[in-house]
C-alpha cells in the first residue's frame, strides 16, 4: 500500500480492532508509525505517518500501541485481520482520482482535486475545507502498481528521477 524509503521496511505491525500500526525500521527510521485503517466494501487503506495519534480520534476505546489513550496501557493482544488487498493496477497510465482515493483514507470532508502525472509518478491535491499547500504523492512500479509514496511539500525532481519538471516537485 505504500512505498517506503530505500533501506526502510517494516517490523511487526499490531492490530486492535479496525486499525493497523506499523514502525519502519532501517538507518534513518523515527519513532513514528505507518496508520492503515480497515473498512468494510473497500478494505485496508493507508491513514497516515507519525506518531502521538490519539486513540480517541481514532475512535478507539480500549488502549492500543499506536496511539495514546487516557485509559490503563495498552496491553499486548493484538488481533489480527487477513489484509485483503485489491489487484495491483499494471498499467502505468494515470490513474484516476477515485483509483488514488482506494489507496489512502483522507480526513473527513477531503476529496483529490485534478491527478496530475509524469512518467510513474502521480500527484494529487486535496480539496476541503482543511486543504494545505502540499499534494499526496503516488508511484507506479512495475508489478505492484501504484502505491502511496509521501504528502507534503517541495518533493526535488531529482530525488524522485525525474529529469523533466512536474507541477508536484521542484526542479533547477
Amino acid at each position: 500500500m505504500v512505498e517506503l524509503p530505500a533501506g526502510m521496511t517494516f517490523g511487526k505491525v499490531e492490530c486492535v480492532k479496525d486499525w493497523a500500526g506499523a514502525a519502519p525500521q532501517g538507518p534513518k527510521a523515527g519513532d513514528g508509525v505507518y496508520l492503515f485503517h480497515y473498512t468494510a466494501g473497500t478494505g485496508w487503506k493507508y491513514y497516515g505517518e507519525g506518531s502521538g495519534y490519539d486513540c480517541k480520534d481514532l475512535g478507539l476505546t480500549v488502549p492500543a500501541p499506536f496511539c495514546i489513550s487516557d485509559s490503563a496501557p495498552a496491553t499486548k493482544k493484538p488481533t489480527t485481520k487477513p489484509a485483503t488487498t485489491k489487484p495491483a493496477t499494471t498499467s502505468p497510465s494515470c490513474p484516476s482520482v477515485n483509483m488514488l482515493e482506494s489507496l489512502v483514507e483522507l480526513p473527513k470532508g477531503m476529496t483529490f482535486g485534478k491527478v496530475e502525472c509524469v512518467k510513474d509518478w502521480a500527484g494529487a491535491a486535496p480539496q476541503g475545507p482543511k486543504a494545505g499547500d502540499g499534494v499526496y504523492l503516488f508511484h507506479h512500479t512495475a508489478g505492484t502498481g501504484w502505491k502511496y509514496y509521501g504528502e507534503g511539500s517541495g518533493y526535488d525532481c531529482k530525488d524522485l528521477g525525474l529529469t523533466v519538471p512536474a507541477p508536484f516537485c521542484i526542479s533547477d
